[in-house]
């Protein structure tokens, strides 16, 4: 393709002037004829290359999985993303530069995007190999893939590195491409800092901060991965084990921090960034709550952006506790991961102009939704419910 662009572009150059000499334009005013030749020529020889481009992928699909897809990595795992789509006004897209780039051992990590909101940073990621990659498993219900990474990472506002483990979720686009995304989530940064030492007055997230993030190893599940022979025991074998021995067996068969060894591909390596992130979604707001019960239990405030919303909630600590948010249907408001339980819920699909925000048992909520769904659900946890609040989000 890009070869019969050249060509075509070649032929044009001819035609145009040579040093300072000026020659006609596209529509000579002296023969319209001959500029509309040069249009339907052009014309028919940019429709010749899409139609021997379409040919040439049609009959060679893996040379063809070389040639760049516009879009960027959000848009392009956007349908297999838990969080939903990520809005593309509030996307800021970073210069394939040094700090966005880092190799080792074959692989290139690059980082092309990032968005912000007040409640976590999402940060898009591709990860190329010069070997093929093998082939990776993906959940059962939407196709999502995903490579798990080791991390050690630094934030301007906080003096201490912090190890951890986070997924980059998306998909093997070819057998040398993923792409994918993770997801920083600033509560569980506001956790580390107090368990740390910091005040939780001094641990509130700035609007601008800098992380250096180091990758040291990363990870993903083979498809149709085969346990070693050494371990193999029938179904009939395992069932009649107690529950240590089946503890024991587990724990015999060889895992690290990605899982079993013998269903998972690994690389160590060192990958580094230094990425700026800014806080760019306009609708981001909090709602100021303040109501409780007798007993202190009650919402602090909520946390709103494009993406998700974020309940805060007073809560004593010896309570076996926790919220359930409803929209303006009645339907319960999901959490992250398809978790049940958690304080972050994702609002994309969901009428939230309304939210009505409950306080329960958590065993007696299980129970509940395991019996229940829609607006009965709701109704059996009105019934049951520490506490309830209708917050009316404003547009």
């Amino acid at each position: 393709m890009q070869e019969a662009y050249r060509i075509i572009r070649e032929r044009n150059k001819a035609e145009k002037s040579v040093g300072d000499e000026k020659v006609e334009d596209v529509f000579p005013g002296k023969n319209k004829k001959a500029g509309w030749k040069k249009i339907w020529i052009t014309l028919g020889s940019m429709a010749a290359v899409i139609c021997v481009t379409f040919t040439f992928c049609v009959m060679n699909p893996v040379l063809a999985s070389e040639i760049p897809i516009p879009g960027s990595i959000f848009s392009k795992v956007a349908d297999l993303y838990p969080f939903g789509k990520i809005p593309e006004e509030n996307t800021v897209e970073l210069a394939l530069a040094e700090d966005f780039i880092s190799t080792d051992g074959g692989i290139t990590i690059s980082v092309t995007e990032e968005y912000a909101s007040n409640q976590a940073c999402y940060i898009g990621m591709k990860v190329e190999s010069e070997q093929a990659f093998p082939e990776m498993a993906a959940t059962v219900d939407g196709g999502q893939q995903f490579i798990k990474a080791r991390t050690v990472e630094n934030y301007s506002f906080c003096p201490e590195e912090r190890s951890n483990r986070r997924y980059i979720e998306g998909k093997f686009v070819d057998e040398h491409t993923f792409l994918g995304i993770i997801r920083i989530d600033y509560d569980e940064i506001r956790r580390y800092m107090e368990q740390s030492g910091t005040s939780k007055s001094d641990a509130d997230i700035l609007e601008s901060f800098k992380v250096a993030l180091r990758i040291t190893e990363i990870a993903s599940t083979l498809k149709d991965a085969e346990l070693p022979e050494e371990y193999r025991i029938s179904d009939e074998e395992y069932e009649q084990m107690t529950e240590e021995e089946q503890t024991a067996y587990l724990d015999s068969i060889p895992k690290a921090w990605y899982g079993f060894e013998y269903e998972s591909w690994h690389q160590a390596g060192t990958w580094e960034f230094t990425l700026p992130i800014s806080e760019t979604d306009e609708n981001v707001r909090t709602i100021v709550v303040n109501q409780y019960n007798d007993d202190g239990i009650g919402v602090d405030n909520i946390e709103i952006s494009s993406m998700e919303m974020n309940v805060s909630t007073a809560i004593p600590e010896e309570a076996s506790l926790f919220a359930v948010a409803f929209d303006a249907n009645g339907r319960r408001i999901a959490y992250k991961n398809g978790s049940n339980e958690g304080s972050t819920l994702l609002i994309d699909g969901y009428e939230i102009s309304t939210v009505t925000v409950y306080i329960c048992d958590i065993s007696k909520y299980r129970e509940l939704s395991e019996k229940y769904s829609g607006r009965m659900l709701q109704e059996m946890i009105e019934k049951e419910a520490k506490f309830k609040t209708i917050v009316i989000i404003e547009e």
